[in-house]
């Protein structure tokens, strides 16, 4: 029978840096908190950590991405439809982000990608129809 421990105060120290075109342009620090009903014996700060940042995974990796560098948050679009397509849009574009960070040449942010394609959308469309 697996009964759960008794809720234990956790306390974890991060550092948050943020980068710009691949150097660290500003670095955070803060202090959070959390509640884990694991027993004290399973709570080892290794598998504190792997929980807490799977928790957060998708939040750094795809909405991180959607909120800051694209800022969804911002878009003043009300209609469902219209909003789904530039969702989709977004969607595509860090797709197509992520396949052209592994090539060798590659830029390094979504934001330096998304510029160069801006200036260049002919060559996107080429490479995109072709």
């Amino acid at each position: 029978m697996g009964l759960a421990g008794a809720a234990q105060l956790i306390r974890i120290d991060r550092q948050t840096q943020f980068l710009r075109k691949g150097r660290v342009v500003k670095t955070t620090e803060e202090t959070a908190y959390g509640v884990t009903s694991l027993w004290a014996e399973d709570a080892d700060p290794h598998k504190l950590l792997g929980l807490v940042r799977g928790y957060w995974v998708i939040e750094t990796q795809q909405h991180y991405r959607r909120d800051h560098t694209q800022r969804e948050d911002h878009c003043q679009v009300r209609h469902h439809v219209s909003a789904r397509n530039l969702s989709l849009m977004r969607s595509v574009s860090i797709f197509l982000f992520e396949l052209h960070r592994k090539k060798r040449a590659g830029k390094k942010s979504l934001s330096d990608w998304q510029r160069k394609n801006l200036r260049h959308l002919a060559a996107l469309i080429t490479r995109l129809i072709g």
